[in-house]
């Protein structure tokens, strides 16, 4: 996939114009524990706070590449992409001033497309591998969500 088109989209202030795709470059190449979680560190700075557990719009402009990522990344991609959506979807919350991105709610926006994941992750439950605990508490995230 073409990096995606950020343009629209705001994002934190201490990106520069490749820190998305920097870290999105990093998640695919998750290679082992440590790969994974500086790449899932990465992201959540490129998309957000992670200290203050905030995310900007741009979150939903890389929602295309995450899935992709779920579909046809390694083990530990997969992890890591996992372990994003859990705290993007649950504790997470739009930074202060970016609820909105052409008026609809970032929130609603993204849990909604974590909802539209299960099959890609509902698999992943039985691999057996650091796959396995991710895809559970994401499934988990997915059915607080739905309710």
């Amino acid at each position: 996939m073409s990096p995606p088109d950020l343009a629209d989209f705001a994002q934190p202030e201490w990106n520069d114009a490749s820190s998305v795709s920097t870290a999105l470059d990093a998640l695919a190449g998750a290679h082992d524990a440590l790969s994974a979680d500086e790449a899932y560190d990465r992201f959540l700075w490129a998309v957000g706070d992670n200290h203050e557990g905030t995310y900007y719009p741009v979150v939903l402009a890389v929602l295309p590449w995450l899935e992709q990522l779920l579909a046809s990344g390694s083990a530990w991609c997969q992890r890591a992409v996992m372990e994003s959506l859990i705290d993007l979807g649950g504790p997470f919350a739009p930074a202060q001033g970016h609820e909105t991105h052409e008026g609809a709610s970032v929130r609603q926006a993204l849990q909604a497309f974590i909802c539209t994941l299960r099959p890609r992750v509902a698999p992943l439950v039985e691999s057996g591998d650091a796959r396995a605990d991710s895809a559970v508490e994401l499934l988990e995230l997915m059915d607080d969500l739905a309710e």
